[in-house]
This record gives structure tokens, sequence and C-alpha cells, in this order.
């Protein structure tokens, strides 16, 4: 973390200005923490008792790099914090861009002269694991929550992010707010008699193009305005049974959800479907979403669950990682934790063979009985069977393959079901 201090001293003759005290923030911040200090009172004791007398008012805000004001606090906050995920009330959410920020000093009253000590600390982002679904609906289609209840269902999850993906609505994008300890996707699901797919937004989450498709040109234009957009676009239960994909893939796509609510034989057939693609050579990144519109047996928030290596709980720095592949797919929220290395590289990142290159794939929270599988674009390379509960790993020689992932079943009513697996580790 950087820190930098300042000291700055006004006078009485500088009373009822505005000035700026400009600093510079560099490339991967996440957060901005402002801290500023100064003499407010004088006491002094008299016969009476102690006296406390406001002499100096400084006053605080910030802009940012592009010289907009995003936020001011006046005299009640000594300390701020600005982000993307999370700001102090009265303070924009944003991105921590590079550039020349500037602290907002308000001279509102100064007595004779005032020393004003502040200190900015620049905190980097760092990776960390993050869980979250990226598959749910609220009143605003066909839900029975609202968007408020949902929001707090995903937090009694723990839940570290959500999308919120209404069928051809981005109305529950209006009613988002500033939710704290969780990071709320602005969604949509695509929905066609051919097809879902959601639509991930970078921005207000605010869709006003025509989604209703009859043909397979107005489902290509519909895709292309959501790229346009920036939006990711993940095209959902592609085998299902009820409405599978089969508009074609010819069209730009980054992620695919093999795994839709509680696992089942259309789900192990999209599994199958996205393996193909990977031994065809493709680096395209699997995810899962619960489908949740209501709570019900075998589908509800978090199940599965998506955990994401992300830089930080910004929505864009999530997605980023999404689409990196640098995630697993898991039964519950609190379900099996997988991951993948070979050498010094993890999911979704490339590591360069060599015939002494070795690998490691590790379970937290086995249980006995479990079995791990080792899989590349040639088929099962090796399984591992659970001894005891606990954290488990295993390790082993990398082969000259395209890419290694992992899946872990379990025993559940006696029937073994996939419990969870990973995105692969590729190889050059």
């Amino acid at each position: 973390m950087e820190e930098i201090r300042l000291s700055r001293t006004y006078t009485s003759e500088e009373q009822k200005q505005y000035l700026r005290i400009p600093f510079e923030v560099g490339e991967n911040i996440e957060r901005i923490k402002i801290s500023y200090a100064y003499l407010r009172h004088k006491q002094r004791q008299t016969p009476y008792g102690e006296e406390k007398r406001e002499i100096n008012i400084i006053d605080l805000g910030l802009f940012d790099e592009q010289g907009q004001l995003c936020g001011w606090s006046g005299s009640e906050r000594l300390s701020v914090v600005v982000s993307e995920h999370h700001s102090t009330p009265g303070y924009r959410r944003l991105p921590i861009r590079r550039g020349t920020w500037q602290i907002a000093l308000g001279i509102y009253k100064v007595e004779t002269s005032v020393e004003v000590q502040l200190t900015i600390r620049l905190v980097p982002k760092q990776r960390r694991w993050l869980r979250g679904d990226l598959h749910m609906h609220t009143l605003n289609s066909d839900g029975i929550y609202t968007t408020d209840e949902v929001i707090s269902y995903a937090k009694h999850a723990k839940l570290d992010f959500i999308a919120l993906t209404d069928h051809n609505n981005t109305e529950q994008n209006k009613e988002i707010g500033n939710p704290d300890d969780i990071t709320v996707i602005a969604g949509m699901e695509y929905t066609n008699y051919g097809g879902h797919a959601n639509f991930f937004f970078t921005d207000d989450g605010i869709f006003t193009a025509n989604p209703l498709s009859n043909s397979t040109e107005e489902m290509q234009a519909t895709i292309a305005e959501a790229k346009r957009r920036n939006a990711i676009v993940s095209l959902n239960h592609i085998c299902d049974t009820g409405c599978p994909w089969v508009l074609g893939f010819d069209i730009p796509y980054d992620l695919i959800e093999v795994w839709n609510g509680f696992i089942k034989p259309s789900d192990m057939q999209a599994i199958a479907w996205w393996h193909q693609r990977l031994a065809e050579g493709r680096h395209l990144a699997a995810v899962g979403g619960s489908d949740t519109h209501r709570i019900e047996q075998g589908r509800s928030h978090g199940t599965p669950t998506t955990y994401v290596h992300a830089l930080s709980c910004a929505p864009m720095d999530i997605l980023d990682a999404l689409v990196e592949g640098r995630s697993f797919i898991t039964a519950t929220a609190d379900g099996a934790r997988l991951d993948l290395h070979l050498g010094s590289s993890g999911l979704g990142e490339t590591s360069t063979w060599n015939d002494r290159l070795e690998g490691e794939a590790s379970v937290d929270g086995a249980k006995q009985g479990d079995r791990l599988i080792l899989i590349s674009d040639q088929g099962v390379e090796a399984s591992w069977n659970a001894e005891y509960d606990g954290s488990l790993t295993f390790a082993f020689l990398v082969e000259k393959r395209r890419f290694y992932r992992i899946e872990l079943y379990r025993k559940t009513l006696g029937i073994e079901l996939l419990a969870a697996l990973t995105n692969p580790v590729y190889l050059n």
C-alpha cells in the first residue's frame, strides 16, 4: 500500500475558498483512503469548568482524474474511502483510474492560522477468491422475490457477488442501489424460443434494444448490440430438455453455463460439449448459476456457486476473471473448493510444458469417499480417492497436453454425482 502524507497551512485570509491539492494515482489501485486532521477546537479552563470553542472548520471533498467532483463530506467526516465496490456515503462508487486526482479542501473558518495534515492511502488490487451466483430472477420477470429480497437471500447464502438476470428485462438493474457487503452485477437473460443467454453489463445495465427475436438475424443483431455495449455474453443451459440453445454457435460469446441448478443429465451433456471445444483448442470458460426463481427442491441461491479469483470485488474485475477462466464451480456456496496448478500457473492461466513440469490438484472440504479426477484433452489422466475428510493435495507429472482440469464426485443418497469442477490450466 502506498501512503502519501501532506501538510498545508492556511490563514484567516484564505477563509471561504475552495482549494485543490493534486496527487498521482498509478495503475491497479482498488481504493483510495483519505484522512485529515487539524485543530478544530480550543479548550481552556475557566472558574466554571472547561470551555470548548470551535476556532477552525475545514471541509473535505475529492475530484477524480477527469476533474469531476466525486464526493463531498464537508466537515462531517475525518476520513473517507472511494472505490468501485464501496464508497463512503456522499461519494460516488467509481473505478480508480490512473491520473492526477485532487483533494478538495474548503477553508470555511480559520481563526488565525491552521495546519491541515493529510494522509492518502492507495490500496492496490490483490487477487482473492470470491463466490457468487450468475443466474437469478426477480419479480421483474418470473421470479417471486423483489430485488432487495434476492440481494438479502444472496447475502444469507454468504455470496460475495450475484448477477440479476431477468428475462428480456433490465428494470431490476434500476433497483440495485448501493448494497453493502455484496457486488451486484447488472444483467439480463436474453430469452428467445431458440435458447437463452445471459448478458452481464459493464455499464448501468439498462438495455433498450428490442430482444424479441423472430429470426437468426434478429438474434445476431441483439447479441451484437450487447457486445457493442461491452457486455459479457454467456450461453445458458445449452442442452436443457425444455429450452436448449439451438441457434448455432457462430456468434460472439464469452462464457458457457454448463451447470444450472442441481446437477442433472443435461448439465453433464453441456460439460461434455464444453470439454470437446477445449479439446479442439478453444479457450472457453465455464460458469454455473442457480437460475433461481423461487426456493424449490434442488434450486436455491448459490446452488451451484461459481468461485472466481478476481483482482477486486468490482464488477469489471469479477467479469474479467470469469472470462479468463480463473474460476471453478461447486455444488453449494459451502461446497468443496478445488484448485489446480501446473508449475506456477493456476486456473485460466497458461504454462509452458517441459518434461519435468509438475502439477498439483487440491481439494478443500473433501469428504471421505470423494473421487477426484484429473482430465486433459486426451481424457482421464488420473483418479484419486479421498481417504478422509478435510484438505487433500495430489501431485502428478504433467504430460504434453493442451490443458488439464479436475472434477470432484461425491456420493449423495448412494448415487455418485458431480460435486465440483474447475476451468482448465492451459499448456503451450
